[in-house]
């Protein structure tokens, strides 16, 4: 698409800020707007502040989006040239996209075929809203091509690639039709899973989320923001994962229960959406539990079986996994033991 752009957060030598992508190069989005100033004679007091966070540019998205536009379209023809706000994607370290947003919803069960391949009952959406549950903001959510730590309190740590939304601007009880209208873009997510921990047995509360998802280093996001402009329908968008080259996830957005909208809507009736916060919308069918048996709704207990048989595909100490996401990116991430 012309004038297609994208944002990450990076660190380069000891300093980290959020950077435009355009055409394989990122720019330092205050020292380029900046530097574009001098040279169209625009007078602003905008970005006197060098110490912008990706927060801050959320915050103030309709804003930041138009110098989005503006920086994209002057320094595309200039891309060659060797400004030392110019940076190559290898001497950088990409951090997770927004250091840190205020909340990170995850959508659970929210797609046909997972909800089948994991025995779970059959999502029925009539009458029904989307369930949805933390993940921390800081230890929790990693970088591109950081570390995966496995946990000595779970043996089956499996994946699930999906699709984030990124929040651009203040949302509370927002309608389905008006929805999309308060997202800034979209990421790549990887919601790491201690499967074991999931089900508590013979205890007061038969789910535990917080052992199960919330343990450091197990919400991989990033690398970069799209703005949402440029996805053609986020509601159909192939979703792959890889686990050391070999494709285990392959589905689709336009499975899911609830779309993005339905998601907002619902998740903006319970709380106040900032910008920044992120929607986590589920999981498709291939995760690794799963991997060798075919069950019918109702029949979790059999995966749970398979999986503490050792039949199941788990990660492991020197893994990489990788989430793929059309039009959206690339996320990957090594794998390491404790």
């Amino acid at each position: 698409m012309k004038n297609r752009y994208q944002l990450a957060t990076v660190t380069y030598r000891g300093f980290t800020f959020p950077v435009i992508e355009v055409d394989g190069k990122l720019i330092s989005i205050s020292h380029g707007y900046n530097h574009y100033k001098e040279v169209v004679g625009k007078q602003d007091l905008f970005m006197k502040n060098y110490n912008y966070t990706m927060l801050d540019i959320l915050e103030k998205w309709s804003l930041f989006e138009d110098i989005c536009d503006e920086l994209s379209a002057f320094y595309r023809p200039d891309i060659g040239k060797d400004f030392d706000f110019f940076f190559d994607v290898d001497e950088v370290k990409f951090e997770p996209p927004i250091l840190y947003p205020d909340k990170i919803l995850n959508a659970g069960s929210n797609y046909h075929d997972h909800a089948l391949e994991m025995g779970a009952a059959k999502p029925e959406k009539e009458g029904h809203e989307p369930y949805f549950f933390y993940k921390g903001r800081t230890h929790t959510i990693i970088g591109h091509k950081d570390v995966i730590r496995l946990t000595p309190r779970a043996k089956y740590i499996d994946w699930e690639a999906e699709l984030a939304i990124v929040i651009g601007k203040t949302a509370k009880n927002v309608s389905a039709s008006d929805a999309l209208e308060y997202v800034a873009g979209y990421t790549c997510y990887n919601d790491i899973s201690g499967r074991d921990r999931m089900i508590r047995k013979n205890e007061t509360f038969d789910y535990d989320w917080f052992s199960n998802k919330g343990n450091d280093t197990f919400g991989p996001l990033g690398p970069y923001i799209v703005p949402s402009k440029f996805i053609s329908d986020p509601n159909n968008l192939p979703v792959k994962l890889y686990l050391n080259g070999e494709l285990m996830q392959d589905t689709n957005t336009n499975l899911m229960v609830w779309d993005i909208a339905e998601l907002i809507e619902t998740a903006s009736s319970v709380t106040t959406l900032s910008p920044g916060d992120i929607i986590a919308t589920g999981t498709g069918a291939g995760v690794g539990m799963g991997k060798g048996i075919k069950v019918k709704h109702g029949e979790i207990w059999k995966v749970f079986e398979h999986m503490y048989a050792g039949k199941s595909i788990m990660l492991k100490d020197g893994d990489t996994v990788v989430v793929d996401i059309d039009e959206v990116g690339q996320l990957e991430n090594k794998v390491e033991g404790y």
